[in-house]
């Protein structure tokens, strides 16, 4: 009877080495993939519920961003919000990258389907929001606060190749955080001074890795991803 040979137990622990190594080296990557296309899907749902909003502000109420100074209640009208906020440093402390280590002072409101979007408390031309490449460039904030003199009293798209209404007001910019306050940004949820705060982690145009954090544009009837980095993305979550 011929017997039948079977593993060693150094070919048993040596094999399951090798698959350790294997699943070392490699799970990172599947996770950190599945990862970036998902704040890549969440920025084309992120533009899907505000092009959904204006649209149903402008059919129901026959109002567009251009019309309404209030670009925070405007969009939150017929948004399903969890909670809201004039100023995001009272739930956590985050140091700008733009600002000198400063912080903002964003107002900013939470969706039923986990995701934050942001607005300056205060239209600046220069440092008002954390994710602009260029912060120098100006866009409207759309102040939430109607009163305040500075904000652009609603969004257009003057200085656009879409310009095709020749609206003379500056579109706004919105940034949305795909996944709310989980990580990345903000990278401690808890920290509400400068001593635990760490800066936001921002995606450069070159990067080949994506963050949580994009920039939208409102215009006087649409919402756009803004910036190389949000417009790739959506690229990419299109595919």
């Amino acid at each position: 009877m011929k017997r039948l040979k079977g593993f060693t137990l150094a070919e048993v622990l040596i094999t399951l080495a090798i698959i350790g190594v294997v699943a070392a080296i490699s799970i990172p990557s599947v996770i950190s993939n599945s990862q970036q296309q998902e704040f890549k899907t969440g920025l084309r749902k992120a533009v899907s519920v505000l092009n959904s909003a204006i649209t149903m502000n402008m059919a129901l109420d026959g109002e567009s961003p251009y019309d309404n100074a209030n670009l925070f209640g405007y969009l939150t009208r017929h948004m399903s919000v969890l909670k809201t906020t004039t100023d995001l440093n009272t739930l956590y402390y985050t140091i700008s990258k733009h600002d000198n280590g400063g912080t903002w002072h964003n107002a900013a409101f939470y969706t039923t389907d986990g995701m934050r979007f942001e607005l300056r408390a205060g239209n600046y031309q220069t440092n008002y929001l954390p994710l602009h490449e260029n912060p120098n460039i100006f866009v409207c904030s759309s102040d939430y606060r109607e009163e305040v003199e500075t904000n652009c009293g609603g969004c257009g798209s003057y200085g656009l190749n879409s310009n095709t209404d020749n609206t003379t007001k500056p579109p706004c910019l919105v940034v949305v955080d795909v996944n709310g306050d989980k990580k990345p940004n903000p990278n401690n949820v808890n920290c509400k001074s400068r001593e635990c705060a760490t800066p936001q982690k921002i995606t450069s145009p070159d990067s080949k890795w994506t963050y949580d954090m994009f920039s939208i544009m409102i215009t006087d009837k649409a919402a756009i991803p803004y910036g190389v980095v949000a417009q790739k993305a959506m690229y990419d979550a299109q595919k």
